[in-house]
């Protein structure tokens, strides 16, 4: 099958955006977990608010079989004080923390998830699949040795997602080397609706598929550079690799793909 070459999407990406930024404004939320290293409940937070601006781009490939590789630029912004934290399009309002253990309400909208009829030619005649707002409850547990963080969320007719992440920055002048790997768990709903294909769809070169829950899992490298106090460039290098419950649908040619992000952020405060 010949493969769609690439393409440009400017669409404000919520799982991009939010990496990016996580670790590049992670030293305000350490600083004020810093300040209240017992348990503190919201309304009881110091409040301290930081917000800034950015720009950055995407590219990775897309799992759908001749789908090819996306480039995709999103601006970068957030707003962090002691009641809600925004990064990108997923935004958390805090409950409270205890010895480096913080916890929200997460929601997030994900506008990159899902593919139109005419991406590819394995997807000719399927109905659209969109992005979703998810939400549900988020933890983090900051200590000496990382960074351990956690969601679980659901949407609707779109099933439920789960993820964990694990990172460890490491500071040299300058410049800054984070490790990360994480896992993410997807509903049979959640598969079915991005990945399955219908009866009525099903086609010579295009079986019926039905999702089964899956897993996939990720591992990459950040890595940070401080331009100024208030200034920052980030370069993150990444792969998945699928679950079963993906690669197994027709839909899907590839097992592992690969992600590489470059960003900027200001920070004003």
């Amino acid at each position: 099958m010949k493969k769609k070459p690439l393409f440009v999407r400017p669409i404000f990406m919520t799982v991009v955006a939010s990496t990016v930024l996580s670790s590049g404004v992670a030293w305000a939320g350490e600083a004020a977990d810093a300040e209240n290293p017992g348990l503190t409940i919201l309304s009881n937070a110091t409040n301290v608010t930081h917000w800034g601006l950015g720009a950055g781009v995407g590219v990775k490939e897309s799992p759908y079989q001749g789908y090819g590789t996306k480039v995709q630029p999103f601006p970068l912004v957030y707003f962090d004080n002691k009641w809600v934290r925004l990064l990108g399009t997923t935004v958390d309002v805090k409950i409270g923390s205890w010895d480096g253990v913080s916890i929200a309400l997460r929601g997030k909208y994900s506008l990159g998830d899902g593919y139109s009829g005419s991406d590819a030619p394995i997807l000719n005649g399927m109905q659209d699949r969109n992005g979703a707002f998810w939400y549900g409850p988020a933890l983090a547990w900051r200590t000496a040795f990382g960074t351990l963080s956690a969601d679980y969320l659901v949407s609707g007719n779109k099933g439920q997602q789960a993820s964990i992440d694990y990172s460890k920055s490491f500071d040299f002048g300058n410049f800054s080397l984070t490790p990360h790997v994480g896992a993410d768990w997807f509903s049979s709903k959640y598969v079915d609706y991005y990945y399955g294909v219908p009866s009525y769809d099903a086609r010579p070169g295009r079986q019926a598929y039905s999702g089964t829950a899956s897993w996939n899992t990720s591992l990459g490298t950040r890595i940070g550079y401080r331009l100024t106090q208030h200034q920052r460039v980030q370069l993150d290098v990444g792969v998945t690799r699928l679950g079963g419950g993906i690669t197994d649908s027709p839909l899907v040619g590839k097992r592992f793909t690969p992600e590489v992000r470059i960003g900027y952020n200001y920070q004003f405060k």
